[in-house]
């Protein structure tokens, strides 16, 4: 029997970890559960649930900053931000329904968006989640408030803990308020097409868009499989692969980059400009890595390989090769994903070919049983370690806070 904790106030989860630090009961931290699947499972039998701690706190467009309780739900966030024609400009896809939990858009709460670190197709230009935090406020593992930043950009309050916590997964802390700067919304986007079949090219078309004049905002690879997904009339029309690159800002400077880059570009293959009513659902698409999006028992296994973007077009055909599995690319080829069908989940070829230009592969997607006798996160090295050990250790002494999430402990000290 799971038994659940629901505070609805700072105090109330103060006293909620204080009670599980005096038993030693280890807690399970979730929001929602929508992202419950990524990562081992935590090894506690009791659940600490923050959806209640819920509600806008505070919302300033002409500030750009926004402030939240950590159980609001995301959906309603950007419903919010949207109302202003503002956005968070790291661009988070719908990462629940990428695991299966759920296929409705935008699931999950803030909390979880920045408790994992989750960016999407703009990052390559303005960060990930962590680098749009402001500050939070918490309790640690010792049952203490601290909180860190405040409701300005230029804050020089303390020490830079909002990215500590940020991709920390809950082990450190338990967030119970987040501020985070918005942008507004760009004025136009345009979105060019490359035909490209080969992902080592195309990792050389997005270096070279990259490394052009034209400011480019987003770039990826979609091979000719998954092009078929994609309910876009000209991209069906090419019958093959597609670099995917965007240009955002005001009108008359997009549709010049648009121009030029089309004219850079033509080397490299046939180029189109996709006209404005469909670009933002190709990178909804991106996003949300829709080629890979099913039930978790029959779309595969699903890794994340982060690379220098340099590398990626070189290390998705070494992935394919060594796999057999399908890839797309995000991040100029700093992302891919690569989806891997039966019960194997390779991750030794994985990580070596990861590893070999210092890369980091991460098990998005797969089985309990597989989760449980693999390591999701990619193994640190021996210094790293004790650097997060004793970073575990001070904000969460007797490891109350999600055992076992990042780590589970029979495979402390193991590699992949």
């Amino acid at each position: 029997m799971v038994d659940v904790l629901s505070p609805t106030t700072s105090a109330q989860l103060r006293e909620a970890v204080g009670w599980a630090l005096g038993t030693k009961t280890p807690l399970e931290i979730i929001g929602s559960g929508s992202k419950r699947s990524f990562g081992h499972a935590v090894q506690a039998d009791t659940v600490l649930e923050c959806a209640k701690l819920s509600g806008i706190l505070f919302y300033q467009p002409e500030e750009l900053v926004i402030s939240a309780r950590v159980g609001t739900p995301l959906a309603e966030i950007k419903a919010t931000l949207a109302e202003k024609n503002q956005q968070f400009h790291f661009e988070p896809g719908n990462f629940p329904a990428l695991l299966g939990d759920g296929a409705l858009r935008d699931a999950g709460t803030i909390g979880g968006l920045v408790a994992t670190n989750i960016a999407g197709p703009r990052r390559i230009k303005v960060g990930a989640a962590r680098d749009h935090v402001l500050g939070f406020e918490a309790v640690s593992g010792r049952a203490e408030d601290f909180k860190s930043g405040g409701r300005v950009m230029k804050n020089v309050t303390g020490f830079d803990l909002s990215k500590l916590m940020s991709g920390s997964f809950g082990t450190l802390g338990v967030m119970h308020t987040v501020t985070l700067k918005v942008m507004p919304c760009d004025e136009q986007s345009a979105t060019i097409l490359v035909t490209c079949d080969d992902p080592e090219m195309a990792g050389k078309v997005m270096t070279a868009a990259l490394g052009s004049e034209n400011e480019v905002s987003a770039a990826g690879w979609i091979s000719s499989n998954d092009i078929r997904l994609l309910d876009i009339p000209v991209a069906s029309e090419f019958g093959c692969g597609l670099v995917v690159l965007r240009i955002e800002g005001p009108a008359p400077s997009v549709s010049w980059r648009a121009e030029a880059l089309c004219k850079m570009l033509d080397p490299y293959g046939q180029t189109h400009e996709l006209a404005g009513s469909y670009s933002q659902r190709l990178w909804h698409y991106v996003a949300d890595v829709k080629p890979f999006v099913g039930a978790s028992d029959t779309a595969g296994m699903l890794w994340r390989v982060s690379v220098p973007p340099a590398s990626g077009g070189q290390i998705a055909k070494r992935l394919i090769d060594a796999t057999g599995g399908r890839v797309m690319m995000d991040w100029a080829g700093g992302l891919i994903w690569l989806q891997i069908t039966g019960p194997d989940p390779q991750a030794k070829a994985v990580r070596d070919i990861a590893s070999s230009v210092d890369g980091l592969a991460v098990l998005v997607r797969a089985p309990a049983d597989i989760r449980e006798n693999t390591m999701v996160f990619h193994p640190e090295n021996a210094a790293l370690a004790r650097i997060n050990a004793k970073i575990k250790q001070n904000f969460d002494p007797e490891g109350i806070l999600n055992p076992g999430r990042l780590v589970p402990r029979h495979m402390i000290g193991e590699g992949a």
